[in-house]
């Protein structure tokens, strides 16, 4: 339990101005990476130091703030996009299931194996109490009030930082 206090301790209070001044910096920092106009020669560690010097000075947040309101919302945004993953794979195994069927054709066994597990998958990443001890009710339901917005902007940023540069891809 002394862990779960800790965290909380080191980890930013999400608030409405707070998530809003995160998102800002995830804009910018988006736009900045996703534009064209660097000199080729330009790192990608260089590329990444100018986007994030950008998204702190547009969003108004220091380094550690942005640091501590990152820690719940990736791993938040990270939990819900595997399970929106899964769940647009089950939709995918059940329409080719219905297809099969309608063609008169036998079942897919990959398709029938996935939808066999998907639900406690889809119990399991979306179980949320772990989340909730470690930064409470208030800030999962902000996040969850902006989940489309957040999981969209997480995945398009992971998807900007490359290969190795994120733990899942969407």
């Amino acid at each position: 339990m002394s862990d779960v206090k800790t965290l909380r301790l080191v980890s930013a209070q999400l608030t409405q101005p707070t998530l809003d001044a995160f998102l800002v910096y995830e804009r910018t920092v988006i736009g900045a990476l996703a534009s064209t106009w660097e000199p080729p020669e330009t790192s990608w560690a260089g590329r990444f130091a100018f986007a994030h010097a950008k998204g702190l000075a547009e969003s108004g947040l220091d380094p550690l703030t942005q640091q501590r309101i990152k820690v719940p919302v990736s791993e938040f945004c990270g939990k819900r996009s595997a399970w929106l993953t899964v769940k647009q794979r089950v939709a995918d195994a059940e329409a080719a299931l219905h297809q099969a069927r309608a063609h008169q054709q036998p079942e897919p066994e990959k398709e029938r194996a996935l939808l066999a597990r998907a639900s406690g998958e889809l119990a399991r990443l979306g179980d949320f109490s772990g989340f909730i001890r470690r930064y409470g009710q208030q800030a999962f339901e902000l996040l969850t009030e902006r989940e489309l917005e957040l999981v969209t902007l997480h995945r398009q940023l992971s998807r900007l930082e490359g290969p190795g540069g994120h733990l899942h891809r969407s």
